[in-house]
């Protein structure tokens, strides 16, 4: 695993640990950024949510979809406050502007 950088909007760094896509990565609870590997560095596809919930689908649906637009790397950053999770990602997908929306509201920001 390999620590990789990525700024939001704000200009704040968020720490993301690159996964294997068949690793159990949708267990944690934190963002996901899916990303495919372009020739000026990473084109990000995709980010979402992740829970921390052990047979939560959603994040692996989002995964699914990003596949369809290139990404073949996963990215985890490890968050457990819903708020702060629900913060980074709004800062990341505002300043590295993802091919692919996020979609998933956290609802109430449960956990």
């Amino acid at each position: 695993m390999r620590e990789v950088k990525f700024r939001g909007r704000s200009g704040k760094a968020y720490s993301f640990v690159r996964m294997a896509p068949s690793a159990p990565w949708a267990r944690e609870a934190g963002v996901a950024l899916f990303a495919a590997q372009g020739p000026f560095g990473w084109r990000v596809v995709r980010l979402t949510t992740l829970r921390g919930r052990l047979h939560d689908v959603q994040p692996i649906w989002a995964w699914a979809d990003a596949e369809r637009y290139g990404a073949r790397t996963v990215f985890i950053m490890r968050e457990t406050d819903p708020a702060d999770r629900l913060a980074a990602l709004t800062d990341l997908e505002a300043g590295l502007n993802p091919v692919l929306e996020h979609k998933q509201p956290e609802i109430a920001l449960a956990a």
